[in-house]
Order: C-alpha cells, then sequence, then structure tokens
C-alpha cells in the first residue's frame, strides 16, 4: 500500500514512517522541515520526500497522488504568541486537514487524522484547532461518505523525539549534567513504537467517523523499560540530539503538549 504521511518528518510520524517500511509498504512523506521536522529521523528508511505545507493544495494533493490512504501527522509547530496571533495553528490543523479529505473524497481513499487527548476538552486555541480538524473528519465521514477514522493518544515518548520535549529534555539535561536522568513518568504516557502500533491498527481495521482513544490497553512497552531503554538510545545518539540542542532553545509542540496534560 502507498501512504501518504503528512508530518512523517516529525517525531510520531517519522516512527510510523520507519513501521511502514518495516511491513513493506511504501512511504510518501510530507513535511514543512520546521525545526521540529528532521530528516535525520528518516536516515536509512526507504520513502519519498515532498517538502511543503499540507495546507497548500496543489503541493499536498500532488504528494497524494497515486496513494492508497492518508494518514495525517501534520501540526502547526509554532505555538508561541506570534503563531497564536497570526492563527496558524488553524491554517495547519483544520484547513489542511479540510485540503487532504477533499482528495481523500474525491479519490475515494482511506484516511487517518492523528490528534490528541486534549483534543477531547479543549482548553487552549491550538487544542480547539485540533477539535476542529477532527469534527471535518467525521463530518466528511457521514456526509460524504469518506472511510475517514480519528486516533487521540497521549503524550508520547521514545527515541527521536526532539530534546526539547519531555520526558526528553530532562533526559538530555541529565547526559549533559551527569545527574540522574528520569526514573519515571507521571500520568499516561505512551511509547512511540505503540502509538504507531495502535495507528496502523485504526489504518487496517477502524470504522468510519469513529474516534479512537489510546490508553493503558495500547501500552504494550511497559513505561519503566521503554523509559530505560530511551535514555539508553540518547545517551548513544548525542550526534543526533547535540546539534539540535545548540541551534535552539525554544519548546516543541510535544513539550507544550506535555506541559499542559501534567498541569
Amino acid at each position: 500500500m502507498r501512504v501518504l504521511v503528512p508530518g512523517g518528518a516529525g517525531f510520531l510520524g517519522s516512527n510510523f514512517v520507519r513501521r511502514l517500511a518495516a511491513a513493506g509498504d511504501q512511504a510518501v512523506v510530507l513535511d514543512r522541515l520546521t525545526d521540529f521536522g528532521n530528516l535525520a529521523r528518516l536516515e536509512g528508511v526507504p520513502h519519498e520526500f515532498v517538502q511543503g505545507d499540507v495546507a497548500d493544495a496543489v503541493t499536498a494533493t500532488g504528494a497524494a497522488d497515486g496513494c492508497q490512504a492518508i494518514v495525517n501527522f501534520a501540526a502547526e509547530s509554532n505555538l508561541d504568541a506570534s503563531g497564536l496571533a497570526a492563527g496558524g495553528f488553524i491554517v495547519t490543523d483544520v484547513y489542511g486537514t479540510h485540503v487532504l479529505l477533499e482528495f481523500a473524497r474525491v479519490a475515494g481513499i482511506r484516511y487517518v487524522q492523528v490528534s490528541i487527548v486534549d483534543a477531547d476538552r479543549p482548553a487552549t486555541a491550538p487544542a480547539a484547532s485540533k477539535a476542529g480538524a477532527d469534527l471535518q473528519v467525521q463530518a466528511y465521514s457521514q456526509a460524504y461518505g469518506v472511510n475517514a477514522s480519528i486516533v487521540r493518544g497521549p503524550p508520547a515518548y521514545g527515541p527521536f523525539q526532539h530534546p526539547g520535549a519531555e520526558p526528553a529534555a530532562s533526559i538530555v539535561r541529565g547526559l549533559d549534567e551527569d545527574t540522574s536522568p528520569p526514573g519515571a513518568l507521571e500520568g499516561t504516557w505512551i511509547h512511540a513504537d505503540d502509538h504507531s502500533a495502535a495507528v496502523e491498527h485504526v489504518l487496517q481495521e477502524g470504522e468510519p467517523a469513529e474516534i479512537y482513544r489510546l490508553g493503558a490497553d495500547h501500552l504494550r512497552t511497559p513505561v519503566e523499560q521503554g523509559l530505560a531503554e530511551t535514555v539508553e538510545w540518547y545517551r548513544s545518539r548525542r550526534d543526533w540530539w547535540e546539534p539540535i540542542v545548540s541551534r535552539t532553545e525554544t519548546p516543541s509542540p510535544e513539550q507544550q503538549y506535555a506541559r499542559r496534560s501534567s498541569g
């Protein structure tokens, strides 16, 4: 199967692309390559890459041409005050989702929206835009028959997470300062591999217009084990995260989401 993965150079998107490649599927990655979209995550992973904005209908539909499914991980990363004022999150989340859904409607292909648990009861403007995108998915499914489903997951962790996001931020800080890395995580967290497995299952088996909320039943990797393995990965991959730390101190969207979820 040929699958378009908007946001496929991000933390969770790239993990899903690796899963597709391992299963023998073809992945087409559409990503703007901001600080949070990094092609280094996909080194050695077979894929096609298109650089562009999910809200650019010409680029997005061109990338989707010939695909049998779309799995949308794209999300606005500029969530500071200027980004909020510009409404970029609405353009990416809401209009970008509309662009993809319209292609899926015309082409008659499968669609999965990767969302967040904050969309259940949005208390921030970015979370509200994710909820708005999810509502579009349900509307397209119910009104136009698009075979579209939604996955809402808790905060995730694992290799290749942006070093400004928790728990990666605490891990790299501990490695830099030679202090103890985090030994536990509060609340519900999901390993990126488990998240990808759940999204793949929804892609294959999910019902139209349904929202699938990931929780304890989807945590195949015990958090203690997954966190310890993640610490060792960051210990051995300074070559990946140190350049990112050196060029930016801007919190990633995953970090801001984790703060909202834990606060």
